[in-house]
């Protein structure tokens, strides 16, 4: 055990690079490498903030439909209580496991499993809820925005959407980057950035109604400190429906920095204008954010 925490403490700093690489989406394997599912699926916060939701609206004898469904682990604190699933996987690695773990509980009968693009997908019927755990940080590397605005026609009018918001804070920081990374997630306590801001809302998701795929706006923030910002702070903080809220794990939308287009002396006190401009479901590594 000691050797194993000496090879940790040796490893903090390259650490933060390490889950970087694991969260980010590719899409030439169609998903997530084995290891972040494994990852996700060990996060007990945010899986437990997801089951307390289906339990306050309670999915018994409903019909629901799930993007992105994994390995199930959401899906499986559900099904044994719902009327009918439609379950949405793009992954071709992941459809035997599902088609065997849905035959193992027996739940085949009330289970339509959709292999491809959820995107394209057209429902057979209204459902009770959307439940889609594609999220990421801002909602930029992944496409919960794009998914959701697509099949909420088939949300009933009383029907839930889960999560139904997403709350995108920023802070103004100085921090250390290596040369050929814009932006890396946080991890450890030691790799907190200085921070010379407080957090104020850049924008809001409103996944019932928004139709842009992208932001493009401007919000003006006054530092306490003085120093030089060379990145933003970015922390989402998501209400899954009112009063369940989940604000982001190691293994979903940490709070993550992000490189400025370049460096920019600040005042404290005096109100500076930060612009952002990213697209939905694209890349963080494409999304520009710069003060003046």
């Amino acid at each position: 055990m000691e050797k194993q925490l000496n090879y940790i403490i040796q490893q903090y700093d390259r650490l933060k690079y390490a889950l970087l690489a694991a969260q980010n989406f590719d899409k030439g394997h169609f998903g997530f490498p084995e290891i972040y599912y494994k990852i996700m699926e060990s996060d007990q916060k945010r899986i437990n903030a997801f089951r307390t939701a289906f339990d306050r609206i309670d999915l018994t004898h409903k019909v629901v439909c799930e993007a992105g469904v994994g390995r199930l682990a959401l899906s499986k604190h559900y099904l044994p209580k719902v009327k009918k699933a439609y379950l949405i996987e793009s992954n071709p690695k992941l459809f035997d496991y599902l088609r065997a773990e849905i035959q193992k509980h027996n739940w085949q009968d009330k289970v339509e499993l959709i292999l491809g693009d959820a995107r394209n997908v057209v429902l057979p019927e209204p459902v009770d809820a959307i439940i889609g755990e594609l999220m990421s940080i801002y909602a930029i590397n992944e496409l919960q925005v794009e998914i959701f605005k697509h099949l909420r026609q088939f949300l009933k009018a009383d029907g839930h959407l889960l999560p139904e918001k997403i709350m995108n804070v920023v802070q103004l920081v100085q921090t250390d980057f290596e040369e050929d990374h814009r932006h890396y997630p946080l991890l450890l306590t030691r790799h907190l950035p200085t921070q010379l801001s407080l957090q104020k809302i850049l924008n809001t998701i409103d996944l019932y109604q928004i139709n842009e795929l992208g932001f493009s706006g401007s919000i003006t923030i006054t530092p306490i400190l003085s120093g030089k910002v060379n990145a933003i702070y970015m922390h989402s903080f998501v209400q899954i429906i009112e009063s369940c809220n989940f604000t982001g794990t190691d293994s979903l939308m940490p709070p993550t920095l992000c490189r400025l287009e370049k460096e920019v002396a600040v005042t404290a006190g005096k109100t500076v204008k930060l612009y952002a401009q990213f697209k939905y479901g694209t890349s963080l590594d494409e999304a520009q954010f710069w003060v003046e």
